[in-house]
């Protein structure tokens, strides 16, 4: 699902807490713009770093914390199989992932 605003994007996870006792939250998503529901487990606050770029040229997402950028990693590597290390952006306030 998508929602247009964070207002209803947070009612949507408000009723999915209530309804199915599953916590969830809203998160901007940085590719499309528009909000969407995640377990809050999964939440890894991040946006688009104004600086670096992955090898395709596309910005590198830019997370609050090496806790962030971690937790991240671990689910990459369970749900892909890719290891990431992380690092600290040497122009921004923040971590990035690699394959490096």
């Amino acid at each position: 699902m998508e929602y247009s605003s964070e207002m209803e994007a947070q009612e949507a996870a408000d009723y999915a807490n209530a309804q199915y006792r599953r916590s969830m939250a809203p998160y901007r998503c940085s590719h499309c713009g528009k909000w969407h529901l995640a377990p809050r487990n999964r939440q890894t606050p991040s946006h688009p770093c104004t600086v670096c770029t992955d090898s395709m040229g596309s910005p590198k997402e830019l997370y609050e914390s090496e806790a962030a950028a971690t937790k991240r990693a671990k689910i990459i590597r369970k749900e892909q199989g890719v290891h990431l290390s992380v690092y600290r952006c040497p122009y921004n306030d923040g971590w990035h992932l690699t394959k490096r």
